[in-house]
């Protein structure tokens, strides 16, 4: 074999190998944050900006019935009051992520109760 030959296939060798792994995904990553699943990853819904979610559970005839379900009170933070609470919160999974004022930085709340998020990531 010339050496030209052997430079050439060892090139195609590896584009083909990094064609497959920029295309194929591993198994284990099977979970894709989308708002069809209840997602909101991004200040804008999603990378899109699309400001959008094809949820449909709340609607016209039932939106007069909602109530709250849960409520974050912030002495959970401490001692101190928090009164400035702006931000648009991210939810991930079923944990909520949100500012918690001027003197934090981020908390983790579970969406599916009141409770400070568990979870690590």
């Amino acid at each position: 074999m010339s050496r030209t030959f052997r430079r050439s296939a060892l090139a195609l060798t590896a584009l083909a190998l990094g064609v497959t792994w920029m295309t194929v995904r591993p198994s284990g990553q099977g979970y894709l944050p989308s708002t069809k699943n209840g997602d909101w990853t991004h200040y804008t819904a999603d990378v899109h900006g699309t400001k959008y979610s094809p949820l449909d559970q709340i609607n016209a005839s039932n939106f007069n019935k909602l109530e709250v379900a849960w409520r974050f009170k912030t002495d959970n933070l401490g001692t101190r009051p928090e009164f400035k609470l702006e931000g648009t919160p991210l939810m991930v999974r079923g944990v909520l992520y949100t500012t918690a004022g001027s003197r934090r930085s981020v908390i983790a709340l579970d969406a599916s109760s009141r409770s400070t998020a568990k979870r690590a990531s």
